[in-house]
């Protein structure tokens, strides 16, 4: 009998220290922005953010590889860059003076120094197994980019619940489509349910039952400049993930709709203050800012 209850007990107390630790993990008011910026019409697409300073970030939206550069001290666009580029670029980040765009198909376009008169170019043909890529952030620590894609790589069934996460590395400018870390969609499933995260279900037409339609496409990556974690947002599944470098999970989030209308930007300010852009969709484009805690 003590020994049971002694067993219940430890039970209790491992349960609620991984409780406590997710939320301890969390480090920010997600429900509710610190600051919150209407965009203009221009970033009703709005797919990338990126930290430039303190006062300023740079921004991309779909189909157009135009820059533009939003003043958050004046709450507007002070600046655009009209690169002439078409395409569905969804992922923006900077290096020193150096901004990179990641078009979904997995083209890497390098503006060596953006803010000169006469931008010139260099492409980048990945050669990534996903069909579509949306996420890219600078890893500072590694000289590296980040870059995620937002489905399975192939098109091997078996491939289904895989997110693969490759790196650029900044000093060979080699392309590189070996990934460095795999997402397994049902570890990130079994996740929520410990968190006790809603999972979303379908019904089978044709035995009327409950089918769980739980799913991770990731949008956006970022890495926190304090914790040196990685951010990875799922924007349809209204999901923040946090791993470690190794891609271990260290805490899962469900976004609040209401709140996160549709979220495709992720960056970070130096001191951790975390921004994250939502696109118009039934509404208007947005930023939010969520102070580090």
């Amino acid at each position: 009998m003590y020994t049971k209850t002694k067993y219940s007990l430890l039970v209790g107390i491992c349960c609620l220290s991984f409780f406590a630790f997710c939320i301890v993990q969390q480090n920010y008011q997600l429900s509710s922005p610190d600051k919150s910026y209407t965009l203009p019409p221009s970033l009703n697409e709005i797919s990338g953010i990126t930290f430039l300073n303190e006062n300023e970030i740079a921004c991309v939206q779909d189909e157009l590889g135009i820059i533009y550069i939003y003043n958050l001290k004046e709450g507007k666009i002070t600046k655009e860059y009209k690169t002439g580029l078409i395409g569905d670029y969804e992922g923006i980040t900077l290096v020193g003076n150096t901004i990179f765009l990641l078009r979904s198909d997995g083209v890497l376009v390098e503006y060596p120094d953006f803010r000169a008169p006469n931008m010139k170019i260099k492409e980048y043909f990945l050669n990534l197994p996903s069909l579509n890529n949306e996420g890219l952030c600078y890893d500072m620590e590694n000289y590296r980019l980040l870059i995620a894609a937002k489905i399975k790589p192939g098109k091997e069934i078996e491939n289904k619940d895989l997110r693969y996460i490759y790196n650029f590395d900044l000093k060979t400018r080699a392309p590189n489509n070996i990934p460095i870390i795999k997402l397994d969609v049902n570890e990130i499933e079994a996740f929520a349910r410990k968190l006790n995260i809603p999972i979303p279900y379908r019904i089978n037409k044709q035995t009327s039952e409950k089918v769980d339609a739980f799913n991770f496409r990731p949008s956006e990556i970022a890495v926190h400049p304090i914790n040196k974690n990685i951010y990875i947002l799922s924007s349809n599944d209204k999901l923040l993930l946090m791993i470690n470098k190794s891609g271990g999970i260290k805490n899962l989030i469900k976004l609040d709709p209401k709140v996160f209308n549709k979220p495709e930007g992720l960056s970070f300010l130096s001191d951790g203050t975390m921004l994250i852009s939502n696109e118009a969709q039934k509404g208007k484009p947005t930023l939010l800012s969520f102070k580090y805690n």
